[in-house]
């Protein structure tokens, strides 16, 4: 298959890589390039020359600033060309209604967004066994890690997490945690949040982001996402009526503590060698089977929506210092 990849930073470049490992032939749209991509593919800077130039594209991955996710999106769907859209779907709730309504109206089914954690074991295997500990009372899920680390040999300066214009922030940069939450539990009924800047790193963005998320059942769900943890932070702790499970990135093992003992008992693991990189390949392998009309969408823009609406009604609550009821807020 022929795919266009849109903006070749960090994910751009994961992206073009699986795609060349899984013997597809990539060619990129830049929207501005100092120099040319090290790998020699073509490039083209705008979509209008590579449908004109290519004989055919079979999908497209957009992997460009947030700021451009909408018009990208867009821009594709008039000329009915499959894509993987990279989260968060827009840069702020309107532009995400908007694609929804845009792809309602075309009934253009022939997309996915790319909320890669949905592919990853831990917690598809945690979604699974909620049912094992009966009634949630509360849950706490954290993500963070030091943003001049992410990338390598990268300056953080340049990039997209750290430029407001550019759509960046801690809570759009992980709002996989939003997501999986949602898939989890659905949309809470009442938010308070917390969004900030308060280190001195050099970035126009958010570096903090802490919120409680109420849900109608009575149990609560507290997110914790940062730029600024020197350890590398990822993982839950949820607290049900029968048991207690953690996880962990750093082990990739989901225990649990339950009434018959207070020793955890290790419940999912999978190999220390285990290469992350796999929730990519498995993302796109899925979105390669939508294409082939083999597989269904995995995360609808119904879902993301239902993300950017806590995102922002989390944002809201820390302007306004107030809580948010969803309920109200969807109007």
């Amino acid at each position: 298959m022929n795919f266009l990849v849109i903006g070749y930073g960090s994910i751009g470049r994961r992206h073009t890589k699986n795609l060349i490992y899984l013997g597809h032939e990539v060619i990129l749209l830049r929207h501005a390039s100092k120099k040319l991509n090290e790998r020699g593919l073509q490039e083209y800077y705008s979509l209008e020359d590579a449908i004109n130039t290519e004989k055919k594209i079979d999908g497209a991955i957009i992997c460009s600033p947030t700021s451009n996710h909408h018009q990208d999106a867009l821009k594709l769907l008039s000329y009915q060309i499959p894509f993987l859209l990279e989260k968060p779907p827009a840069d702020n709730l309107e532009n995400t209604i908007s694609l929804q309504k845009e792809l309602m109206q075309s009934d253009f089914n022939c997309y996915d967004i790319a909320f890669n954690l949905r592919y990853y074991a831990p917690i598809c295997f945690i979604k699974n066994y909620l049912k094992e500990i009966g009634n949630i009372y509360s849950a706490r899920i954290s993500a963070g890690s030091y943003l001049p680390n992410w990338r390598e040999n990268i300056d953080y300066r340049k990039t997209s997490s750290a430029s407001k214009n550019l759509g960046g922030g801690v809570h759009y940069e992980l709002i996989h945690e939003i997501d999986y939450i949602i898939w989890f539990w659905g949309l809470p009924d009442k938010v308070m949040g917390y969004v900030n800047k308060i280190s001195n790193l050099d970035i126009s963005t958010m570096d903090i982001c802490a919120a409680i998320l109420v849900y109608n059942k009575g149990f609560i769900v507290e997110l914790h996402l940062d730029y600024l943890s020197h350890k590398n932070l990822r993982g839950c702790q949820i607290i049900g009526q029968h048991g207690t499970l953690e996880w962990s990135v750093n082990d990739n093992q989901v225990f649990e503590y339950n009434n018959n003992s207070n020793q955890p008992k290790s419940i999912f693991s999978f190999p220390k060698k285990y290469d992350f990189n796999e929730t990519y390949i498995d993302e796109l392998n899925h979105f390669i089977g939508i294409i082939r009309d083999e597989k269904k969408t995995n995360v609808t823009i119904d879902d993301s929506v239902q993300s950017m609406l806590v995102l922002n009604a989390i944002v809201e609550s820390s302007e306004k210092e107030k809580v948010i009821h969803l309920g109200n807020y969807r109007k």
